[in-house]
Order: C-alpha cells, then structure tokens, then sequence
C-alpha cells in the first residue's frame, strides 16, 4: 500500500531553517516590520541568494534585475514574500520530478506563481486579512504532488499515470487509484510536520472537501478551490477553467467581476 510509504516520506522531511522560523513568528504577530523582514533574510546568505533568483524568474516580466532583498519586498510585498520564502524553503527538501502529472520543475513553479498572484490579487479586494493568511498557502498547496510523483515513478506506474491524466475530470480521482491520497491531505501533512501555522493544515485537510469544514475556514478553503479550478497542473487559465471557477463563485453567491479582471490581467502576464 502507496499509504505508508507516503505518510513515512512525510515524517523524514527535516525542519525548517531557523531563518524561516523566525520569519513565521515575525508574520504571526500580524503586518511584520519591513526592516526586521529584511534583516531575517539576509542574514541567511543562502536563503538571500535563492530568493533573488525567484524574483528574477523571466514570468514576472521584470525589465531590471532584481538585486536586494529590500528590492524585491518593495515590488512583491511581504505576504508575497513570505510565500516565494516558504515555497524556496521546503522545495529544497525535496528531489523533484514530476514527469507522472506532465510538468517540468519550472512549469510546477510558475504555476505555484500563478496560483499565489491570483489569490493575493483578488482576494485582498475581498477580504484583506483572510488574502493575507491564504496567499502562502495558494504557493503552496500543489507541493504534495511531489511526493505522490515520487511514489508513482518508484512504482514505475509514470506513463500509466500520465496516461490517465486526460481520463478523468477530477485528478484527485487518480491519486487516489495510485496513491490512497490526495495532493491536498499530502500537502496537510507537510505543514503539520513543518510546524507551520495551524490555518495551513486545516486549509488543506478540507480542500477536497469543503462542505465539512468549519464555518472560520469554509470562506478561505473555498477560495483556494477557486484558485485551484482556475489554475492547475492541467489547465493555466484557459477558458474552460475560468468558467469552471467562475460557475462555482456564482453558485455561493460571489460577485466574478473582479475575478474575472484579475485572471485577465495574469493571463497578459503569464500566458499571452
């Protein structure tokens, strides 16, 4: 059983540097001070040169290098930041392929990119403080997928898997045949064995389902499933995926103009 061995992968992962340690006490006091941002950063050399090579992804379109820490929280902002720091910092623990869902490492990151600038950009014209807490988590939300590609390429199940990509609507579907799990309860027990805040495994453990999750978290984890709708390991904001998001925010009673604005403007960026 593929269950075990996840669960075990799971509970190998090694901690987080201190720096991002001390970066999430910093967010959990609320709106951190820039300058004590920054200086967490650089004071970790590594993380500082990792992080400067996020920002200067050709995706972001940026016409001059990005060459400071203070630099790149100016232009991205600190809950942006703060989701690129976690994403670089667990990412690390891994070995990624993730040839099973038929995407490349830079494909994955660029479309955890797309998921994080959607989320921040919409729902902080929604709700400020809520776009705040789930924006890192947006970025973060497909990492499972990386040990259930690991799983499936030991299994030598890849091609199968890949195969079996365009035959049904719903993925979780498949990773449940292959796996016994999702990417979301995967990426649940990440964040719990990291010692992230509490709103990361609980947002992630009723993203499959979000008709039992409490009422304080019904709200973020329905908004993630739009995010997650609209971009996805299979469709990037095509038109078919906005209508499927967009029929679902009608469906609770949520205004799709501005959605509709903000996937617009990514798709200038991302994809056009």
């Amino acid at each position: 059983m593929a269950y075990i061995p996840l669960i075990a992968r799971v509970e190998s992962i090694p901690p987080l540097p201190q720096s991002v340690k001390l970066l999430e006490e910093l967010f959990s006091c609320g709106d951190p001070n820039i300058d004590e941002l920054v200086k967490i950063i650089t004071f970790d050399p590594l993380l500082t040169v990792d992080i400067l090579a996020k920002v200067n992804a050709p995706y972001y379109g940026f016409s001059k290098k990005i060459i400071s820490v203070l630099q790149a929280v100016t232009l991205f902002g600190s809950t942006q930041i703060r989701a690129i720091v976690l994403s670089s910092s667990i990412q690390k623990n891994f070995t990624i392929d993730l040839s099973p869902y038929g995407i490349s490492t830079s494909e994955f990151s660029k479309i955890s990119t797309m998921q994080s600038e959607l989320m921040f950009q919409w729902y902080m014209l929604i709700n400020i403080d809520i776009a705040r807490d789930i924006t890192p988590i947006a970025f973060l939300m497909e990492i499972g997928k990386i040990l259930i590609a690991k799983d499936i390429l030991e299994k030598e199940k890849g091609k199968s898997f890949l195969k079996d990509l365009d035959s049904y609507d719903n993925l979780t579907d498949i990773e449940n045949i292959y796996t016994m799990m999702t990417t979301a309860q995967v990426s649940a027990l990440i964040f719990k064995q990291l010692n992230l805040n509490n709103t990361f495994h609980d947002a992630m453990s009723y993203l499959d389902n979000e008709i039992v999750a409490p009422d304080a978290l019904k709200e973020a984890v329905f908004a993630l499933q739009v995010v997650q709708t609209a971009i996805n390991v299979k469709e990037q904001l095509t038109q078919e995926s906005i209508a499927k998001a967009t029929q679902l925010l009608e469906n609770n009673s949520y205004n799709i103009d501005t959605f509709l604005r903000v996937t617009q403007r990514l798709k200038r960026k991302f994809i056009d």
